[in-house]
């Protein structure tokens, strides 16, 4: 027989066949075909249908098995409809086949049947396998008469073991205690009690029944905090149906405790005088007194199951009104039950009280409408599930005060923070998710936003946008939590929710900043009106209503605070207005305080305006107060600057145009000065702003101010014979003034006119041929100065050049040959005298 190799799985009329159950026999062996044939007769009793056999899939695998020096074992299974044979027990199953052999026997056509064992597993595998050990091996084991006897007495003690074990596993899983009554040839008690080897397997049996009954019986004690192992969320019902059961199991045992079985293993230690028989009995007489007490508890357990069962089915709105008569009920339990009325037991009915209204408020409330932003249903669920859990703890009390005065000697001191413990933390869940859901009306509303003016009114529209995104990314986590957010066990909710709120308080934050950007950004009245209202019908948390209006109040506070400033600014500036250079002293002033009136009453105008839209508050009056003290303030300063002004005006203001044009300046090296009175020149600037004022001009000035522009032009004209003039002085240092100064004197021939004849009030004829004349005298001598002073710089150059030349050149640590430094020197001498010839010749 070839070694077994394992292959992937291939698909056969029949089925699959999983990868690692997939063996192929070297050189394409495969089983003796009766072996064949036998194993497909057994798979009969999986009801297969003839078809379900694949020779390609299952052959190998089956040959495997039976060839293999390895494989000891196969399952067969129906997957889906089809055959599979593996090695690994399935997964999953409802009903399965299984073969087993001792890997070390070779299989033939006439062994197979005994060296091949199988069986079907169905429903519960322990249930199977005990139906197989009870009726197949356990008889084969115990009749078995080859074997030698401390083999037998060895193996018989173990297999005693593994069916007590196997027993009490198959039926606790119903509910069930069942006792396993070993079959052993008794006889007579006080024959059987001498041979040991039996004495002790009796006794091993015992002390498993001993573990058993000890179980139910300190079953009670451990379900004092949790009356059942069905979980710390039953309610009382599952309560009743405990006692039923515990009732029911209770009086099993009580009648098996009377099998002859068991009184015949009794009379065998008691005559053997066993140390292990005394707590047994002991726990047998427990076992009547507790099947006592399971009975009276169920009877008085049975006079709640009708307000139980209604507040099974009850919403959260209908939980309050049966809570009195269960209570009431539970008051009579207390009253005259003999065994259920400890502190402990009651405790434990009342905290499941407290799970069954914990479980129907959560029925009622739907997570994922909350998620999905539907919840206004789901606030009024929550709100009732807050007050049914409030209504359970005042009816408790209301009750536990009843009893205080009735019962002067029993009280209810019950364990208040068990019974509630859940309750208060299910309340608080309920508080946290209404918090969720009103988070959901501010940040994820089912109304679009409003559209936002202003050139930041994009921004802002995205701002919110991005709010209402990272909000919904808060909900996606708490919609992602792998556990169920109403559940008061699961504590990871504090870690989840106070995330979830800290986020909430940031996206608030970001709300307040935007409302904030926002009324930063607009910088019209009239469109901070608008924001209000659009941001008012947008809040709907405390945090951003507080913020709107804030906001509201900070519409007058802020102008008022801007008023104040200007106020101020004005009073201590008044003596002396920062006046630009460009303006006059007076109508400069005047100006000034009217850009300050007209910073007040642009605003001011649009909150007068709006004042119909906004609530009228104190610091409305205060600003309106303040408003109108300030403007008659600025007003008078107008009026009073005017004045002033008005009083320095000179009757013969119009000699002054009678001054010569231009002035020489001795103090100054001789250059000249325009010489237009700097009286008229303030005199214009002023008649220009006080026009712009609207205020009244005087005669005298007004008809100076009216030729401003014609003395305008003639002053630049005069501007530039200075500056030619002076241009031409400025160029020549002290010493070339003698030198060009016939020119100069030749040139102040021609500007004598203007300093000694000519006035502003010359004709315009004359006025334009002095100008005309001078300059171009001007540019006369200017140009033989600046001819002057470009070769004057040439000849310093050339100067400079000769200066630098050097008439021997020695090139430092180089030792010269014979006649080579005459050579070169005469070289170097020729060259500086051409040099020189052209310094001579540029200089002459």
């Amino acid at each position: 027989m070839g070694k077994g190799s394992m292959g992937k799985g291939s698909m056969g009329k029949g089925g699959n066949v999983e990868p690692q159950s997939v063996a192929i026999v070297e050189d394409g062996m495969s089983a003796d075909e009766a072996c064949i044939r036998w194993f497909k007769d057994k798979l009969a009793l999986l009801n297969l249908e003839e078809e379900a056999w694949s020779h390609k899939a299952h052959t190998p695998v089956v040959s495997e098995f039976l060839m293999s020096l390895k494989a000891g074992r196969l399952f067969a299974y129906v997957e889906d409809g089809t055959l599979k044979c593996s090695r690994n027990v399935p997964s999953q199953w409802n009903e399965v086949m299984f073969f087993v052999r001792d890997p070390s026997k070779f299989v033939t056509a006439d062994n197979i049947g005994t060296v091949v064992h199988y069986g079907v597993l169905r429903g519960s595998s322990t249930e199977s396998l005990l139906k197989l050990m009870s009726g197949i091996y356990v008889p084969a084991v115990l009749n078995n008469k080859t074997w030698p006897d401390s083999v037998k007495k060895d193996f018989t003690g173990q297999l005693h073991k593994f069916m007590a074990y196997l027993t009490e596993l198959t039926y606790q899983v119903k509910g069930n205690t069942v006792l396993y009554i070993p079959a052993e040839d008794i006889g007579d008690p006080a024959v059987a009690c001498k041979e040991k080897d039996l004495v002790q397997r009796l006794e091993s049996t015992l002390i498993h029944w001993t573990r058993q009954i000890k179980e139910v019986v300190n079953n009670q004690d451990v379900n004092v905090q949790d009356s059942s192992d069905r979980g710390e969320d039953a309610g009382p019902l599952a309560e009743i149906e405990f006692w039923r059961s515990r009732s029911v199991d209770l009086s099993g045992i009580r009648t098996q405790l009377d099998h002859p079985g068991v009184n015949s293993i009794v009379d065998v230690l008691e005559q053997a005088k066993s140390s292990y028989l005394d707590p047994f009995l002991n726990l047998s007489n427990l076992i009547q007194r507790e099947a006592v007490a399971a009975e009276d508890n169920l009877r008085f357990l049975s006079s709640l199951e009708t307000p139980c069962k209604a507040l099974a089915k009850a919403e959260p709105a209908d939980i309050p009104p049966i809570l009195p008569k269960l209570l009431h009920c539970i008051r009579m339990i207390w009253n005259i039950s003999r065994f259920y009325n400890t502190p402990e037991r009651l405790t434990g009915l009342l905290r499941k009280v407290s799970n069954e209204i914990i479980n129907r408020c959560c029925a009622k409330i739907s997570l994922s409408e909350i998620f999905e932003g539907d919840v206004e249903a789901c606030m009024v669920s929550l709100r009732q599930s807050i007050r049914a859990g409030e209504a359970w703890k005042k009816v408790y009390k209301t009750t536990a005060q009843a009893v205080s005065i009735r019962e002067k000697k029993r009280q209810w001191d019950f364990d208040v923070s068990s019974i509630f413990a859940h309750i208060d933390a299910f309340v608080q869940r309920c508080r946290d998710m209404l918090e969720v859901c009103e988070a959901q009306t501010q940040f994820a509303p089912k109304t679009d936003l409003p559209v936002f003016g202003g050139t930041r009114g994009p921004e802002i529209y995205k701002s919110l946008l991005d709010i209402q995104s990272s909000f919904q990314k808060l909900v996606a986590q708490l919609r992602s939590l792998n556990y169920s957010i109403l559940d008061v066990k699961a504590t990871r909710w504090h870690d989840d929710y106070n995330s979830f709120k800290s986020g909430v308080k940031d996206l608030e934050v970001m709300m307040q900043n935007v409302i904030v950007l926002a009324f930063e950004t607009v910088s019209s009245l009239p469109a901070r009106v608008e924001l209000l209202e659009q941001f008012i019908t947008m809040a709907k948390r405390e945090s951003i209503k507080r913020c709107v209006e804030k906001k509201t109040a900070e519409c007058y506070a802020t102008f008022l605070l801007e008023l104040n400033v200007v106020k101020k600014h004005f009073d201590q500036m008044r003596r002396h207005p920062p006046i630009h250079a460009s303006l006059p002293r007076y109508s400069g002033a005047a100006m000034w305080a009217q850009q300050l009136s007209k910073r007040l009453e642009k605003p001011m105008t649009e909150l007068n305006e709006a004042a119909h839209y906004l609530p009228q508050t104190a610091e409305a009056a205060e600003l309106q107060t303040a408003y109108t003290l300030a403007q008659q303030s600025i007003e008078q300063f107008v009026k009073n600057q005017h004045l002033e002004w008005f009083n320095t005006i000179e009757a013969g203001l119009t000699k002054k145009l009678e001054n010569n044009l231009i002035l020489i300046e001795d103090n100054q090296g001789g250059l000249l000065k325009m010489n237009f009175d700097k009286q008229l020149l303030s005199v214009f600037a002023e008649v220009h702003y006080w026009e712009r004022l609207h205020l009244e001009i005087p005669y005298v000035a007004m008809e100076i101010a009216s030729q401003r522009e014609k003395y305008r032009v003639l002053r630049e004209y005069v501007l530039l014979v200075v500056r030619d003039y002076n241009k031409i002085l400025n160029a020549l240092d002290k010493e070339e003034r003698k030198l060009f100064q016939d020119r100069i004197h030749y040139l102040d021939r021609r500007i004598l006119p203007g300093v000694t004849k000519m006035n502003w009030m010359s004709s315009k004829h004359h006025l334009d041929f002095f100008v005309k004349e001078a300059r171009k005298y001007c540019k006369e001598v200017e140009a033989t100065v600046m001819d002057y002073k470009a070769a004057n710089e040439r000849i310093h150059g050339n100067c400079k050049v000769i200066s630098e030349t050097l008439l021997i050149n020695i090139e430092k640590k180089k030792v010269y040959e014979e006649g080579e430094f005459e050579e070169k020197q005469a070289r170097h001498r020729e060259q500086v005298s051409a040099c020189f010839e052209k310094c001579f010749r540029e200089i002459k």
